[in-house]
């Protein structure tokens, strides 16, 4: 019996430090990493005319801004994972906020194919590229995060 209350009390004294760690975040934590990347891939638009041109040429390997961009959101893709995967700590308002923009960014490629003049500049296949990897990893996320929650419920 007093062995079943140590561990009890060992997992609520766990549960605290990954929730304080947690509240140290702050509401910064809260923002999806693909946020930035909507915001980047904007500001390239602009400031890029040619997003298949050469931007850097790195020992003979020449680099796009297309491929920097999705170099950059596989690399965030795999960081929002990683960022649900804590166990002990229930990540399901990350998850959703991920789901939120990816919800957005299906929003703003489907009317800007819809002919939308003001959103045209997310009717391109770099777009749909970030679009599909956003969606794919707040799946994985998702089932990431189920998971961590179900060993958490069943471990206490």
């Amino acid at each position: 019996m007093a062995d079943a209350d140590r561990v009890g009390a060992t997992i609520r004294s766990n549960s605290d430090r990954a929730n304080r760690r947690r509240a140290g975040r702050g509401s910064l934590g809260l923002v999806p990493g693909f946020l930035y990347v909507l915001i980047l891939y904007i500001v390239g638009r602009f400031i890029i005319p040619d997003a298949r041109a050469t931007l850097f040429d790195i020992w003979g390997y020449q680099l796009s801004w297309v491929e920097v961009l999705l170099f950059t959101a596989a690399i965030v893709a795999m960081t929002e994972q990683i960022k649900v995967a804590k166990s002990g700590i229930n990540n399901t308002a990350e998850v959703l906020l991920m789901g939120a923009i990816a919800i957005i960014q299906v929003l703003l490629f489907a009317l800007a194919a819809a002919k939308v003049l003001v959103l045209g500049i997310f009717n391109n296949t770099e777009f749909l590229l970030l679009t599909l990897i956003n969606l794919a990893q707040t799946a994985v996320a998702h089932k990431i995060n189920a998971a961590t929650l179900m060993r958490m419920i069943s471990s206490s």
